[in-house]
């Protein structure tokens, strides 16, 4: 655990167990729609997700399209990336 990781957990307060045992974390993938109508959406893993560059990523987050998925069920964006990171 990084010094920034316990000073997150110390702002945040405790936390009960069993609302953080029933939640699982993060995603394993992710749809991004295609910029026209004709092209079909496409899936990255998390890992191919989080290679792209950083402004390209910010930049699909922002514009609010993408679809996280964990199991094959959708997860809300919020969930997914406070998961993640």
């Amino acid at each position: 655990m990084s010094l920034l990781d316990r000073v997150r957990a110390a702002a945040a307060g405790p936390r009960s167990a069993p609302a953080e045992a029933g939640r699982a974390a993060g995603f394993d993938h992710v749809e991004v729609p295609s910029s026209s109508a004709d092209e079909p959406s496409q899936r990255l893993s998390k890992r191919e997700f989080e290679a792209l560059p950083l402004q390209e990523r910010v930049g699909l987050l922002v514009q609010g399209t993408l679809r996280f998925y964990r199991d094959d069920q959708e997860v809300p964006p919020s969930d997914a990336m406070r998961a993640a990171y």
